[in-house]
């Protein structure tokens, strides 16, 4: 059971079939040397819709309890998509962080990153066990007065409300839920994270890489470091 999952998202373009974006992926992934490789993986081909609005394809690594799950949204021409991360093609890697032992910091450090850039992701988000929706739960109040003010994506395309372990945002994103860009994110943070860089044309962040990071840590990390980033 996995108890850490790492979201990584592309918006889905209704003139790129899913064959050709497989394939893509794919073979970026393929070239890949690290960890997360999908170099020595048998790769299944694009998956199939069906009757569905999703399809989805897995990959499970030798290493244990690590697996990748890949989905496409729906391509066909009178289906809308919404602002929404949602409707978002994603990776998503799974593992349980025990299993994963010493190779937890590197995955952060130099893994994910290498994935963003190969996926094109336009969105990482890094999850700890159930501690986000446990932080959300706490702060109710601030997240209905959020919700209130209607298109609001709650750590999605246009808002940040918990900090995860690690993340990534292009600048489209810095730009519309922190009203600045990256290189303000990198300046406000410097010094204050474990690692923020410049990445594509966003920012990665690995904001706790401790292995056995405690909800009380989350918490405390998460209200030291939003008001440094001017979030609610």
């Amino acid at each position: 059971m996995s108890n850490f999952e790492c979201f990584i998202h592309y918006p889905p373009r209704h003139e790129e079939a899913v064959e050709s974006r497989h394939a893509d992926v794919v073979n970026r992934m393929k070239a890949q040397d690290g960890i997360l490789s999908w170099r020595n993986l048998d790769t299944p081909e694009a998956p199939s819709f069906g009757r569905e609005l999703i399809a989805s394809y897995k990959l499970i690594y030798p290493i244990p309890s690590l697996v990748v799950t890949g989905l496409y949204t729906y391509r066909g021409s009178n289906y809308a998509y919404e602002d929404r991360i949602s409707y978002d093609d994603k990776l998503i890697f799974g593992f349980d962080i025990d299993q994963i032992g010493e190779l937890y910091a590197p995955i952060l450090h130099k893994e994910l990153p290498a994935v963003v850039e190969a996926f094109q992701g336009y969105l990482l988000r890094a999850f700890y066990s159930a501690y986000a929706t446990k932080y959300h739960a706490l702060h109710k109040d601030a997240l209905d007065i959020l919700r209130g003010k209607g298109n609001v994506n709650v750590n999605g395309r246009n808002n940040v409300f918990s900090l995860q372990p690690a993340q990534y945002w292009t600048e489209g994103v810095c730009q519309k839920a922190m009203g600045y860009g990256r290189d303000e994110v990198i300046k406000r943070l410097s010094g204050k994270v474990p690692l923020v860089r410049p990445l594509m044309d966003g920012v990665y962040v690995v904001f706790n890489d401790n292995p056995d990071l405690t909800f009380d840590e989350f918490c405390a990390y998460n209200d030291r470091l939003k008001p440094v980033l001017g979030l609610q």
